[in-house]
């Protein structure tokens, strides 16, 4: 086990390239995916978070975490709404409290996590930002695209 990450024997490790899991990586498709967006790539996501079977305070919940607008004491601090020296998580960890941290950084909320993957019989290497994450936990690599959606709905209810 590697800080959290549980590595399985029987399943093999491979690359994927999310812009086209399907075909994979090439020369030609970065190429017009660099020439022909016409967003930033994180665009995507942000309009990902709007599921209709999703509860609209939750997609509002993965919209602001998106965002970096949730109260966590680091946003409090820069906000002035607490002293520079009180934002320390609550996880007792001792780092910084953000919103990324929390849930995906601090090993007593992120745990979550793991349990998740493993009711899911998943491997899967952890990002620590909340939009890599559910990009990533969205689209499993190797799964079927009709898979997505459902994935990205399980992601939005753990967070």
């Amino acid at each position: 086990m590697l800080h959290g990450i549980i590595l399985q024997d029987h399943i093999p490790d491979r690359w994927r390239w999310s812009l086209d899991p399907i075909n994979g990586y090439s020369i030609k498709g970065t190429y017009r995916f660099l020439t022909t967006a016409d967003a930033p790539p994180e665009h995507g996501l942000s309009v990902d978070v709007w599921l209709k079977q999703v509860p609209l305070k939750v997609s509002l919940f993965a919209w602001r975490l998106f965002c970096n607008m949730l109260p966590t004491k680091y946003n409090l601090v820069r906000r002035h709404i607490l002293h520079t020296g009180d934002n320390i998580c609550v996880g007792g960890c001792g780092t910084q409290e953000t919103a990324d941290h929390l849930l995906f950084g601090c090993v007593p909320f992120s745990n979550v996590w793991y349990a998740v993957l493993k009711w899911l019989h998943l491997s899967f290497v952890t990002p620590f930002r909340s939009r890599n994450h559910f990009h990533q936990f969205g689209q499993m690599a190797g799964l079927p695209r009709s898979s997505h959606t459902f994935f990205q709905i399980i992601w939005m209810a753990f967070v």
